[in-house]
Formats: structure tokens, sequence, C-alpha cells
């Protein structure tokens, strides 16, 4: 929908959690599981060896590796080991000693959850959210969470069977509603929901139709409202196809019907009176939080994953000039 900006706020939390992965567990840690590998039957071929090897001398980089990163990381290990070639053995034995299970099951969740993504990025149509469902009964700890819940499946911009040493890093990773990650199923796509330039995070566009607000006001049926997306820079079709984007929001022409009579209601004056009046009155922090009452979703486009919908409404509001 769009592109998150690594900005450095979130390279230092990322940071922080890559540095840190695991350390409050006891366990073995994945480097010393992956140097157990090395010695069990099936896993050492020189190829095989050289694959781990290259794993645990830049855990901590691959961890933390950004979207230009990955992709130099991939032509790399694809070197050592084709990732057509890569056998269903070699890549869950890697996952497991990468304890990908336990950093989605908690590591994951915590920092997800600081972060506020709510939403499946793939639709922004489902939400994926995080839930307590433990806390700690003890004096020391009393009222805090102690283990949480995700309702989503996280899954792996590049394939954890094609490239399983990316299997926990968390530029690789997002929150999806089991739709949309069973429909990708081990597909790769074509970019990363996660973006260094700031000029580059537009991603997902929703237009009405121009003709649809007069129609509907000749017929009031909501089946002329039409909707369509681009998908900027990027083979819309292919998207579509997979993630069936066009048909989910064909289903929410109400959503669009009630922001057509939101700007009728809402008129350009009356809105500015009102926002003089709400300012005033010193109950709202911003102009923004006005507009996401009028719209009845967030308005800001980095908050688009906090809530299904925001995109969809965003677009549909600003192009008929409800919010900025």
């Amino acid at each position: 929908m769009r592109k998150i900006l690594i900005d450095k706020n979130l390279e230092e939390k990322v940071n922080h959690f890559s540095d840190n992965l695991f350390e409050a567990r006891n366990f073995i840690k994945p480097i010393d599981k992956l140097e157990l590998l090395k010695k069990r039957n099936g896993f050492k071929s020189a190829d095989k060896i050289r694959y781990i090897n290259k794993i645990v001398d830049e855990y901590r980089n691959i961890l933390k590796a950004k979207p230009k990163k990955i992709i130099e990381l991939c032509n790399e290990f694809d070197n050592i080991i084709k990732q057509k070639n890569i056998t269903p053995k070699f890549w869950k034995a890697i996952v497991e000693c990468l304890r990908y299970e336990d950093l989605r099951s908690k590591e994951y969740l915590d920092l997800a959850n600081e972060l506020q993504y709510k939403t499946c990025f793939y639709c922004n149509s489902q939400l994926t959210v995080i839930i307590p469902i433990e806390y700690y009964t003890t004096k020391k700890f009393k009222g805090q969470v102690k283990s949480r819940k995700a309702t989503f499946e996280l899954d792996h911009i590049k394939a954890k069977s094609k490239y399983p040493f990316l299997a926990t890093s968390f530029f690789n990773l997002i929150p999806s509603c089991s739709i949309c990650n069973k429909a990708k199923t081990n597909n790769d796509i074509e970019f990363n929901f996660f973006e260094e330039d700031s000029t580059k995070l537009e991603l997902i566009t929703f237009k009405l139709d121009k003709k649809s607000e007069q129609i509907y006001w000749e017929t009031n049926s909501k089946s002329d409202l039409i909707s369509d997306f681009e998908l900027n820079g990027y083979d819309r079709e292919n998207y579509n196809n997979t993630f069936r984007i066009k048909e989910i929001y064909d289903t929410q022409k109400d959503l669009i019907e009630e922001l057509i009579y939101i700007k009728k209601i809402y008129s350009p004056t009356y809105k500015k009176d009102l926002m003089s009046i709400l300012k005033e009155d010193k109950l709202f922090p911003d102009e923004a939080f006005i507009d996401r009452l009028i719209i009845g979703n967030y308005t800001t486009p980095e908050e688009c994953y906090k809530r299904p919908f925001s995109k969809f409404t965003q677009d549909i509001a600003r192009q008929l000039e409800l919010i900025k």
C-alpha cells in the first residue's frame, strides 16, 4: 500500500532488535546451532559448509540488512548454492537453527507492537494485531505483559525456502493476513515494503472514476461508484492477480458513498468554521486529528498501517478534497 521509510528512528530500533536478539533467552544461540549443523550427516559438502559459514560470519549484518543489501546478499549466497538447488532438508535445518519460530512467537511481536503495524501489508484490508494473552503476577513485574499472540501470519518477502539465511532478517519480514500469505506462497514480489529513499514511498494509489460522483447523485446507486488502483512503478496486473486488490476494494463502495455524503455535508466554508471552533476548544491535538474524525480513519500517509482501509480512505478523501 505504501512503503515504510527507514528513517533514523526505525533504523535504531531494528539495530537494537538485531544486536540483542535472543539475548534474554536461555537457550543455544543461532550461531552455535549453525556450527553444530555443519557436523551433521548430509550437511558436510563443501558448498553447504561455505553457505553455513557465510551465515555465521555475517549473522548480525544479515539480521539488520536493508533492502539493497538483501538483494546483494541473495546474489552472494546464490553464487554458493543456487536457490533453485536448495533442498527442503537444507533450508528447514537453517531456519530451525536461526530460531525463526522463537522470533515469530516473541521478539518480532514485541517490536511490531511498538511500531504499531496493525494491518496486512499486502492488502491493508485485514487486521494484523498483537494481543496480550498473559500478564505477570509476581510483585516485581505485576501487571506487565508476559506474552503476546499475533492474529496474523509473518511472511517473508524473500521466501525462506529459497533464501533461508534471511529467515529472521527484520526487513524481510512483514505482517500478513492468512489470505494474502497463502496467495503469495513462496513467490517473490517485485519490491520491498521498506524503503531508504523518502521520494519513493508511494506504492498503491486508489482513484475514484471522475464521473462516478456526478452519476451517483443522479442514480443514488452504489454500483455506479467505480474505483481502481495504480501500482506505482511495478506490475499492477501481477500484483492484482496474486492479492485480488481490485476485487477486495470493489466490495467497499459504501466507504466511497459515505465520503461523498461527508463532502456534501462538510462544505469548505462549514469545515473551516468547524475547524476554528474545535481548535478554540483545545480538545484536539492538531488538524490531522480533526480530519481523522471527519473521514473516520487515519489521514497521514505514514499511518496507513494503523487501521484497515486507511490508504483507500485517504486517497479517495483527498480526491474529493476532504483532506489535504
